[in-house]
């Protein structure tokens, strides 16, 4: 299954990898301009940066230094040592490299390391060295500590990947963590990270115990050792690597509501989609927990007012060790910006922001407003957001009479040299067209095929237990050729030379099944192609998230396009 969802490490000005990189200073703006959608931390499940290949090496000579290659006696320190544990917290830039985008540079701030002082005081540890790339969660560097100073020296055995393909075909890969400078490029356009001749790291520890390097331009990087049989062994720079600033002990402290406060559950509504979250009421104090799906039992306060409720900016969240990052409650609003590259949305941070509250009916709504999850307090390095979120207890005997349509976000067609069959990915609305949370045991997708509902048997998928044939796929139901992550769903189709591909979400109610219009694959909508007859009723715009977009400008939108017959046409369109 070619299920790839894609999210990236806070990337701010990713580069292809070309043989050179521009310096930190041209690669980073400030975040708080137009907001890229939901981008999100690693290129992998569980926030860990898979690596199904190597990071190409630089293309330009080694400036030739005396330094010493690896030791046949270098060890891998993939334990946690003895001593005081603290969490730091880093601000400064990252380096990243990700097989499928290229290099990519960023914001590091927030970003968090264990660190561990021994108990003599003599040797401090800093785990994850290199932000972005995790080949293990043990994986430290030690230093010697001297006075107000620690000195860390390189190279140091940072991970060790033992690749077994069977029938002998075996590879092993070493990356060492090595002290790197920028050396332009002859001709001045761009140039690349080498190793420096002198490879002590050294921090201050500043009276709070804070560290901050000593020469902040130099960057702890990745790196392998590189050896071929026509040139000198060389150290190279894998194109990972932070460019600190600073480390700081992280202080905040996780809110959790207290014993006594009856937390209830409610469904928090973000575009088409629903998920629950905990509210509970104490005196004039409300209890948010759950606004970040990693840390569900974190809550927010906001201090409640007649029919309002209002949540201060900047509360603190936790930890997430998914992402190793911390995690900040920001409230503000989208604003609509114009420059010269046309409008976007940009998040404007506010001190707080104001929710109408609904005691009787519990519902919170907040239609003017957005929050959103951030690394740091202060700027908008962020996981995602909601945008006028709209918080309520589901009412089990409100009657539903429209579906919102599912948003096909990709499609990949029958491919012959590789044999991999058509394969539809598309986000599954759990809200109906008035905004009420759907009892998602009752929700259903089909695939529609040359107008007739698709059967899937048995000897082809996996299907839900006890079925031998079915048309009607369940909500969340995954196996080997369905997937299900959220509202994001994904299935294969086993089938080529049909007309017309279409898919359509369905709910079975109490006393009928009511069905979404077929929103139809954009290379296989013979059935909608336009006529004089057939005129455009709405035309709506979505990210991949499944979030309505007021004014899609630079990114990726899926667009959704009604007919006056009732069909509907869904295509993911760029705009740059």
């Amino acid at each position: 299954m070619r299920n790839f969802t894609l999210v990236m490490a806070l990337a701010l000005g990713g580069l292809t990898m070309s043989g050179q990189v521009a310096s930190p200073a041209s690669l980073t703006r400030d975040l708080t301009g137009g907001m890229m959608k939901h981008f999100e931390r690693n290129n992998s499940e569980n926030g860990k940066t898979k690596r199904p290949m190597r990071a190409p090496v630089a293309p330009t000579a080694m400036p030739m230094r005396e330094i010493a290659g690896p030791g046949a006696d270098d060890q891998l320190i993939d334990y946690t040592p003895e001593g005081e544990m603290k969490v730091f917290y880093k601000t400064g830039f990252y380096y990243a490299y990700n097989w499928l985008f290229g290099m990519l540079t960023g914001y590091l701030d927030g970003t968090v390391s264990r660190v561990v002082t021994s108990p003599d005081g003599s040797k401090m540890y800093i785990q994850n060295p290199v932000s972005y790339f995790f080949d293990g969660e043990e994986n430290w560097i030690v230093g010697n500590v001297s006075g107000d100073e620690v000195t860390f020296t390189f190279p140091q055995l940072i991970s060790h990947e033992v690749y077994d393909y069977g029938d002998g075909d075996v590879e092993e890969y070493y990356d060492y963590a090595l002290k790197l400078e920028f050396i332009e490029s002859e001709d001045g356009e761009g140039g690349w990270y080498y190793p420096t001749e002198n490879q002590d790291y050294t921090f201050r520890i500043l009276a709070d115990g804070t560290l901050e390097p000593t020469e902040p331009e130099t960057m702890i990087g990745q790196c392998a050792w590189i050896e071929k049989e026509d040139a000198d062994p060389y150290w190279s720079w894998q194109a990972n690597g932070d460019l600190l600033l600073s480390m700081k002990e992280v202080t905040g402290v996780t809110v959790e509501a207290p014993a006594e406060v009856e937390m209830e559950t409610w469904s928090l509504v973000s575009g088409i989609s629903t998920r629950n979250v905990q509210i509970g009421v104490d005196g004039d104090k409300m209890y948010f927990a759950g606004s970040f799906t990693g840390i569900p039992e974190a809550a927010v306060i906001g201090t409640i007012e007649g029919d309002k409720v209002t949540f201060e900016n900047a509360q603190y969240i936790g930890i997430s060790w998914d992402y190793s990052a911390m995690v900040y409650f920001l409230t503000g609003h989208m604003e609509e910006l114009e420059d010269e590259n046309g409008s976007y949305n940009q998040f404007v941070i506010e001190d707080s922001m104001t929710f109408d509250y609904d005691a009787e009916k519990k519902i919170l709504s907040c239609p003017e407003g957005t929050f959103l999850l951030s690394s740091v307090p202060d700027k908008i390095i962020y996981y995602s957001y909601v945008d006028a979120p709209y918080i309520c207890v589901p009412d089990p005997n409100a009657k539903v009479t429209e579906l919102q349509n599912p948003v096909i976000t990709s499609f990949y067609d029958y491919d012959e040299e590789w044999d991999y069959y058509p394969e539809i990915t598309f986000n599954f609305p759990t809200v109906d067209a008035d905004k009420q949370p759907l009892d998602k045991s009752r929700l259903y997708y089909e695939v529609i095929v040359d107008g007739e509902p698709y059967e899937f048997y048995d000897d082809e998928y996996e299907l839900p237990e006890g079925e031998t044939m079915v048309t009607e796929i369940p909500f969340g139901f995954n196996s080997y050729d369905f997937y299900a992550s959220g509202v994001q769903h994904d299935v294969v189709i086993y089938s080529i030379g049909f007309d017309t591909l279409g898919i359509r979400t369905l709910y079975k109610g109490n006393d009928n099944t009511l069905y979404s219009d077929i929103v139809w694959v954009d290379q296989y909508t013979k059935v909608n192609e336009l006529s004089a007859a057939k005129d455009i009723v709405t035309v709506r715009y979505y990210d991949l998230m499944g979030n309505a977009i007021v004014n899609p400008t630079n990114g990726i939108f899926i667009r959704q396009t009604k007919y006056t017959d009732g069909s509907v046409k869904a295509e993911k369109i760029v705009r740059r």
